[in-house]
């Protein structure tokens, strides 16, 4: 396999997880609650000191990206039979990442710009991405296969971010088309389960890229 890019995969998850502790202890919960807001809104939170969230927002982003990145070069490394859909899925997860630390969400109670409009496609563009890859990556194949022992793992926790998607999803139209006086579902806390399920998801993607054994090569 190849232990320097799982190192890297793990390196930008957990400076991507740095960031995001960071910024729910930094940001006061008036500014960007985290039963209700979601993650993106932190670009316009404060930190104390006055500074701006929003570049660090951004680096999460690019961190989670490029520590994604690792583990699509560590994929492609393996040279696993049908990886060529894995490695698109995880490219337009990677994409998505990107995009959103680029173009600002859309703040409460405005017009919809390109911006948020961006945003928020990528977002969910990412979000959808992620399992897709990983259910990818798992599936049943006569080849000798480094993920066939996380496999159970992988796809459950793949269809834990669907249905993590679903619901956040919901929330969002619901709160978009029929407009309650009062939120029914807590969007903020369900985006950041959804988040948490990602990041347990690419830590069991990554995973195998840790061993240094490789995989046996079909005899000739």
């Amino acid at each position: 396999m190849s232990p320097p890019h799982g190192r890297v995969a793990v390196a930008g998850i957990t400076v991507a997880v740095s960031i995001a502790v960071v910024l729910h202890l930094s940001v006061s919960t008036g500014q960007v609650s985290p039963l209700w807001q979601t993650l993106s809104e932190y670009v316009y939170g404060q930190l104390r000191g006055s500074a701006s969230a929003a570049p660090l927002f951004s680096a999460m982003c690019v961190a989670l990206a490029l520590g994604s990145l690792a583990l699509l070069t560590g994929i492609a490394k393996a040279r696993k039979p049908g990886s060529v859909p894995v490695l698109a899925a995880l490219g337009l997860w990677c994409t998505g990442l990107l995009a959103c630390a680029v173009f600002r969400v859309d703040p409460p109670g405005v017009t919809r710009s390109l911006s948020g409009e961006v945003h928020n496609y990528a977002a969910l563009l990412a979000f959808l991405a992620l399992p897709a890859a990983a259910l990818l990556l798992t599936r049943k194949s006569a080849a000798h296969c480094p993920w066939e022992p996380r496999r159970s793992t992988i796809r459950r926790l793949a269809a834990a971010s669907l249905l993590g998607v679903a619901v956040v999803l919901g929330a969002f139209f619901w709160g978009v088309l029929a407009a309650p006086a009062q939120p029914v579902l807590t969007l903020g806390l369900f985006e950041r389960l959804l988040f948490g399920i990602d990041l347990g998801l690419l830590l069991a993607m990554v995973r195998p890229l840790l061993s240094s054994v490789s995989a046996p090569r079909p005899a000739h």
